[in-house]
């Protein structure tokens, strides 16, 4: 299964002859920082609007003349982005995408029309087609997006409410809350509920209920015994965490072979590269050592051809010319006006000579050049011995070391991911027949008192547990003082921390807990490939903190900034937003993972969300 969920990529303000007003979002932590009346809260509930909120955001006198918002989303799962764009004053959607047609999205949900906002959202969180028990009657009803907005979008006055993050404070929505978390947690809704009906048709209906329970009962009895899957419930589960916590030792070795094999990679590509370079250079030296041999041989020859010229216009020069040395005419016969006109064979001889000279030097030269590119030569030799050694020593490694280690990794993760799937397919199969028999025992009980009494599934104690765990890891990470154990209370539908309710601390303490649970639950569905539509968007978490109430002075101000390197290593494959007054620790804002968004409220810099009428026209967010 692919990931569910989308992204955030950028929120657009508009308005006729008006700077837009824009900021750009990345995947992981995003955090908007800056003082207050810089127009935080207002790109929030912009935010929180545009994701089918039907409260519009406060009017602030920044945004006069401003009437239209543009959300830009991006689908994880068909790596697919689109625009929604709404009237600042509400109303229905547009959709707008390079890849269909502009759609009309009603602003309104309704289980049986698609071209609703809700059903877009649900459909990219995973989420469509779910549906909630209402009562204890047993009605249901689809799942609107607005059911699980605020588990994922919670404001600056929601933060530190007392009761349990999974309640919206609305009373008469207590029932469907517990049912959306409880969906989440597992991944199964309440489809199969049956409202009750009227007594005289209670029996049939039960009989009729009773015949596919056992058939689905004998169904899953029958797969169990195809898979020889234990039967015990509770060593599986347990086997399961031994698994997840051998497969992240798994992983963190594969990620640390594989960072190993690229800087040695890395080496090799840079050694073979200079190789290359090296060889090139040789080859260019060779040639000039063979033409520089060719031209000394040319040389030689030109000094020997020159020497036999100088010493046959010696020779002849000492000869008697009264006889011609060619034909052997007398001194009457020959013409002396030729001679005139004739180099002298001893001038000829010192012109040979002048020549030779020359030459020398030239082969002189010649020679010194040799011998400096002999010496280069050499050098380059060397450093190609040097350069193939360790090129050798890193190949070497990649593949008698990194290699087999990397597919020893590989291999020992694919088991373990096998294992995994087989011990949650088996827990699933006893979870199904557990489930089955409870309700078939109940059914057989009293069935005439089944029009009375609807059942419903229980929150499984395994998944409270796995998610209070997550919360715990959260809160650990955070350096929250006095941490022991983080259980999950039924009763109350909250977590106790270290056996003390949630709502008991102050309210500093509550924003920070009550964070933790809403990013604890996205790190959970994560975590367990559930539904979840992969955003979390908090406004002032830390606000209060920094000012505890009494009897909580002890709780340090390192929470903050662990708070914010917590979340932008733990979460590069979601997105987290936190609208804060104070910028995050300096670590956290030059990583490039992270996204800052600045605000200063002066002139410098970016003043706000909605830029003043002497800044340009941008949108870029820092």
């Amino acid at each position: 299964m692919s990931q569910t969920g989308f992204m955030i990529t950028r929120l657009v303000l508009t308005g006729p002859g008006l700077k837009d007003a824009e900021l750009r979002f990345s995947v992981g932590l995003n955090v908007i920082t800056g003082p207050s009346d810089t127009g935080k809260t207002f790109a929030f509930e912009c935010i929180d609007f545009m994701l089918g909120a039907s409260t519009l955001p406060k009017s602030i006198p920044e945004a006069n003349g401003y009437d239209t918002l543009c959300l830009g989303i991006r689908d994880h799962q068909n790596d697919r982005e689109f625009s929604l764009i709404r009237s600042l004053r509400g109303g229905p959607f547009r959709l707008v995408a390079d890849d269909e047609q502009e759609r009309v999205l009603g602003e309104k949900h309704k289980a049986n029309e698609e071209d609703t906002v809700s059903q877009v959202l649900l459909s990219l969180a995973g989420l469509q087609n779910k549906w909630i028990r209402k009562n204890a009657k047993g009605e249901t009803r689809s799942f609107s997006f607005r059911d699980v907005a605020h588990l994922s979008i919670i404001s600056e006055s929601e933060i530190i409410r007392k009761d349990s993050p999974l309640y919206s404070g609305q009373y008469t929505k207590k029932t469907e809350e517990e049912s959306v978390y409880k969906t989440l947690l597992s991944g199964h809704d309440d489809s199969s509920i049956v409202q009750r009906s009227d007594r005289k048709e209670t029996k049939h209906r039960v009989e009729a209920k009773e015949e596919v329970l056992t058939k689905l009962i004998d169904r899953v009895t029958s797969r169990i015994d195809e898979t020889k899957t234990p039967a015990d419930l509770i060593s599986l589960r347990d086997q399961l965490h031994e698994i997840e916590d051998s497969l992240h030792l798994v992983t963190e070795l594969l990620h640390e072979t594989r960072e190993s094999a690229v800087s040695l990679e890395e080496a090799r590509r840079s050694s073979w590269t200079r190789l290359r370079q090296v060889e090139s250079k040789l080859g260019v030296l060779t040639e000039l050592q063979s033409r520089f041999s060719l031209l000394n041989e040319q040389y030689n020859s030109d000094i020997l051809r020159l020497q036999a010229l100088a010493e046959s216009g010696r020779r002849l020069g000492e000869m008697n010319m009264d006889y011609c040395p060619v034909c052997g005419a007398s001194s009457e016969s020959q013409d002396r006006t030729h001679q005139e006109c004739q180099t002298g064979p001893l001038v000829v001889a010192e012109s040979c000579a002048s020549e030779i000279t020359r030459i020398q030097e030239l082969v002189a030269d010649l020679g010194v050049t040799r011998t400096d590119v002999e010496r280069e030569t050499g050098e380059l030799k060397a450093e190609k011995t040097q350069v193939c050694d360790e090129f050798k020593e890193a190949n070497s490694e990649i593949r008698g070391n990194l290699n087999p280690r990397l597919k020893e990794a590989i291999r020992e993760m694919e088991l373990w991911q096998g294992r995994r799937e087989q011990i949650r397919e088996a827990i699933s199969l006893l979870e199904q027949r557990r489930e089955l028999e409870e309700l078939l025992d109940q059914l057989r009980i009293d069935p005439t008192d089944d029009a009375d009494k609807p059942v419903f599934g229980e929150l499984d104690p395994f998944h409270t547990e796995s998610f209070a765990k997550k919360v715990e890891e959260r809160l650990a990470a955070w350096k929250f003082p006095g941490l022991d154990r983080v259980t999950f209370d039924p009763k109350v539908w909250d977590i106790l921390i270290s056996g003390r309710s949630r709502s008991s601390h102050g309210k500093g303490v509550r924003a920070v807990t009550r964070a933790a649970f809403i990013l604890s639950l996205l790190r959970y569905c994560l975590d367990n490939r559930l539904p979840h539509s992969g955003v979390v968007l908090i406004d002032s978490p830390l606000v209060v903190y920094r000012q505890p109430d009494t009897g909580e002075e002890s709780f340090s101000d390192d929470v903050k900034a662990a708070f914010f390197r917590d979340l932008s290593q733990s979460f590069e494959d979601a997105q987290v937003i936190i609208v804060e007054n104070e910028t995050p620790p300096a670590d956290v804002v030059s990583n490039s993972k992270t996204n800052i968004v600045p605000f200063t409220g002066t002139s410098q810099g970016r003043s706000g969300f909605i830029p003043r009428p002497d800044q340009s026209k941008t949108g870029a967010s820092g």
